[in-house]
């Protein structure tokens, strides 16, 4: 069976190159993945939709 998934390759603090597996759908293992990545920030957008839909919810004029 031939190996798609991709090595993380991201900077050790050693210098070196991580070696682990890369997440399926990303670039890098989930040791370095960071706040840049793809599914990282649409999961933040997200988050930043409903805070924005619970600020209008809370909005109302009271009576």
């Amino acid at each position: 069976m031939a190996r798609t998934q991709s090595k993380c390759g991201a900077r050790t603090k050693h210098g070196g190159c991580c070696q682990r597996l890369a997440m399926v759908g990303a670039s890098r293992c989930n040791l370095h993945r960071g706040d840049w990545a793809t599914y990282t920030i649409e999961r933040e957008r997200e988050r930043e939709r409903e805070r924005a839909r619970a600020t209008v919810r809370r909005k109302r004029p009271k009576r």
